[in-house]
């Protein structure tokens, strides 16, 4: 039997995907599911509760839905939506823990998008919960998962060469004693420049609550899930990974639109107008209407269309998990608003061969995942 969460029990089917744009379900996801071994690779990107509710809305025959059909696949769904309720559970006892102790926390990315926009929380897969909290909270932050024995977990399929490059989040934390769900904390949204447009003081004076199943939770204003969409997107560099980040996309500009005025001061003073361009325009390539109004008449280009094709060709396939390095940097040259910007971060990145940095939060043991 299926845990629902509030009135959602029939969300793992069709009417979950309600309000989407059609060009996007029948073309982008139609592609996505259209062999057996591509819809197998997006199940795994995006969970299986979404998935089901994919191919349910696409009327898909028996042999899409993989090996044992249709009802391996709502069974697999299942799990996934008692599996994710129990991880959930755990994220909002900590936020609620933290908040008792005058430790206030915004929900962020999957966690936030989850309760905003999904009909419910258990089709948005949830690898972790990002969590922003204010720099002067650092040390009570902490204090208390220390004394909840809490520990740093360090990756090893994602360390690289130069080490940790970010100050706005750190490594990721989990209960030593059950590991049962991981938090990322940030004290920024994202890195600088770009962490200018969406400073922590405003997400947090614009927040709005949301019900869970467990109180209420902050959670940034549709503006501010708009920006921090488009810039993740550019710091994962569009691949596969960042798939399930699509849907929170589709489903925000369904649902709430964005007052486009506030998000084009916001990445004009950020130094990021290239990135959320580029991120309108891909989008509108995967089918996903509303955000055609966004710095309405300006271009990046011949070149930049390109690399959204190149992108969205990648994405429609899954071919490549991780993008070469030469794509990556083609990127991240035409898409920085300045160019000391991509100096300075390459400039960091070489420093990093010389001292590793590390973004433990401080205090805490650390354990290495397994690989």
């Amino acid at each position: 039997r299926i845990v629902s969460d509030g009135d959602a029990r029939n969300a793992l089917g069709s009417d979950a995907l309600t309000g989407l744009p059609g060009a996007f379900l029948q073309t982008f996801i139609g592609e996505l599911f259209s062999t057996p071994e591509r819809a197998a690779l997006a199940t795994q990107l995006i969970g299986a509760p979404l998935a089901l509710a994919c191919l349910d809305a696409l009327g898909q025959d028996k042999a899409t839905y993989g090996s044992g059909g249709r009802d391996e696949l709502l069974r697999r769904a299942q799990i996934s939506a008692v599996a994710s309720r129990h991880a959930r559970r755990g994220m909002l006892e900590l936020v609620a823990a933290l908040e008792d102790k005058q430790i206030p926390c915004l929900a962020i990315k999957g966690l936030a998008t989850a309760y905003a926009y999904y009909d419910a929380p258990y089709l948005r897969l949830l690898p972790d919960a990002d969590i922003l909290v204010r720099q002067s909270d650092l040390p009570a932050l902490c204090a208390h998962l220390k004394a909840e024995d809490y520990v740093s977990v360090v990756d090893p399929a994602s360390d690289r060469p130069w080490g940790a490059l970010t100050r706005a989040s750190f490594a990721p934390v989990t209960p030593r004693e059950s590991g049962d769900f991981y938090v990322d904390f940030h004290r920024l949204v994202i890195d600088y420049p770009a962490s200018r447009g969406v400073p922590t003081p405003e997400l947090f004076a614009s927040a709005r609550r949301v019900d869970t199943e467990n109180g209420t939770l902050s959670v940034p204003s549709a503006e501010h899930s708009f920006l921090i969409l488009a810039l993740h997107a550019f710091r994962d560099f569009y691949e596969p990974r960042g798939l399930k980040a699509l849907f929170d996309a589709a489903f925000l500009l369904a649902r709430q639109p964005p007052d486009w005025s506030l998000v084009e001061a916001m990445a004009r003073r950020g130094r990021s107008v290239r990135r959320t361009i580029f991120y309108r325009d891909l989008l509108a390539e995967f089918g996903i209407a509303g955000a055609e109004g966004l710095f309405a008449g300006r271009s990046l280009g011949a070149p930049s269309h390109t690399l959204v094709q190149t992108i969205a060709a990648n994405m429609r396939s899954l071919a490549l998990p991780r993008l070469p390095d030469g794509l990556k940097l083609r990127l991240e040259m035409r898409l920085y608003d300045s160019p000391l910007h991509l100096v300075l971060r390459n400039g960091e990145r070489l420093a990093g061969l010389v001292i590793r940095r590390t973004h433990d939060l401080p205090g805490l043991p650390i354990e290495k995942a397994e690989a």
